[in-house]
């Protein structure tokens, strides 16, 4: 393969690509570590501090709490101290108390056997686990409002919130946990004992202006592209879409607008990446739909949210029934020789929890956050890669 006039490394305009830089989050991350680096000062002797990190979508909360973990990893191992940072996302590793706390089991060590245990028997013997170990353990979960919503009895909270209870008086190695929502909104599906336990220390995300994001991307571009590819103009134009409405300050839009441009000026023969690229991107969707949210659904509701698309289009109306969207999701099913899902309406909820789908009413649903022909053809092309790895 010949070498790219216009890429050097296009995995660093991926969205779960953490770079070492942060730009205008140094601020957030200092917050966290003057709160869970003093900790390490006398690390038997504390008890667990729970933080929320509060910001609308795409404004760097997720990258900044995963570096921020490598970071208090690294003080501590510098201290002589074993502090593993987990990161849960709660979209991703389950939405149940069962499923979420096993995978978190699994994600700090494989000699825990969680088959016939209860979530309340696997947090004691992870507990257990790290006092043995002496490994101190700080948890990240993301989505925490999402998880909410949608498993309202699950109640998650108290059970972090009260690890300490569970060995009254004993040191306790968990120092605590990290609670990532786009709004305190979530509060409102806790029990009065939840929000109490949870305390009031936010960290707040507010949305990139246009400079901001400029610098952003002028540090992506440096990583992702070949020197000089991408003009000033193309950086500037971006920026502004990105901060204007619809987007709001997204920058996961616009880093998907910078690749899909030298995606597309590559494809032209173009050695420049030109705001004219941007425009003829940006012109086919209404970016607040990002291939990130797509990619985080199973292959069904990738199915049920294709069988969305095409109904929409058919009717070329802004919202179609259930009934209908059934109907169309039975054919999908068929073209993919696939078996319907039997939860069809808990899935198509869950579709519009994760924001993806909207609904007019109990009976109506739509999308209107991406082009349809754009949303159909990269789900049919997902869908078709995915069928040659299976």
């Amino acid at each position: 393969m010949s070498k790219s006039l216009i890429f050097k490394d296009r995995n660093k305009l991926s969205p779960y690509y953490i770079p070492k830089r942060l730009p205008h989050r140094e601020q957030q991350i200092n917050m966290l570590l003057s709160i869970y680096g003093r900790m390490l000062e006398n690390i038997w002797e504390t008890y667990p501090r729970f933080i929320e990190v509060i910001g609308p979508a795409g404004t760097g909360k997720t990258c900044t709490t995963i570096r921020f973990g490598e970071l208090i990893s690294e003080k501590a191992r510098r201290e002589g101290i074993n502090l593993q940072h987990v990161y849960m996302n709660c979209k991703v590793d389950g939405t149940t108390r069962y499923v979420l706390y096993s995978n978190l089991v699994r994600k700090v060590t494989p000699k825990i056997s969680t088959k016939s245990l209860s979530p309340e028997e696997m947090l004691k013997q992870l507990i257990d686990y790290l006092k043995f170990e002496e490994i101190f353990l700080l948890v990240t979960f993301d989505e925490i409002d999402y998880f909410v919503q949608i498993s309202p009895r699950e109640h998650i909270v108290y059970d972090i919130t009260r690890i300490p209870e569970m060995q009254p008086g004993a040191p306790i190695p968990v120092i605590g946990g990290i609670f990532i929502a786009r709004s305190i909104k979530w509060h409102d599906y806790l029990e009065s004992g939840e929000r109490s336990t949870l305390g009031r220390g936010i960290i707040e995300f507010p949305r990139y202006t246009s400079k901001q994001i400029r610098d952003i991307l002028a540090d992506r571009v440096e990583e992702a592209f070949q020197p000089n590819t991408v003009l000033d103009e193309t950086l500037d134009l971006i920026s502004d879409l990105t901060a204007s409405p619809p987007v709001n300050g997204d920058v996961r839009v616009g880093l998907e607008l910078l690749y899909y441009s030298g995606i597309l000026a590559e494809n032209m023969g173009s050695s420049k990446v030109t705001p004219e690229h941007i425009r003829k991107v940006y012109s086919g969707i209404n970016p607040t739909i990002t291939a990130e949210d797509i990619l985080s659904l199973d292959k069904d509701s990738r199915l049920i949210l294709l069988a969305l698309v095409r109904g929409l289009r058919a009717s070329r109306a802004a919202y179609i029934s259930l009934r209908d969207l059934r109907k169309f999701y039975n054919v999908v099913c068929e073209e993919y020789h696939v078996k319907p899902v039997e939860d069809f309406e808990e899935r198509v909820q869950d579709l519009i929890y994760r924001g993806i789908v909207d609904m007019k009413s109990l009976l109506e649903v739509g999308v209107s956050g991406a082009a349809l022909v754009d949303l159909e053809r990269f789900l049919n092309n997902l869908l078709k890669q995915l069928e040659q790895i299976e």
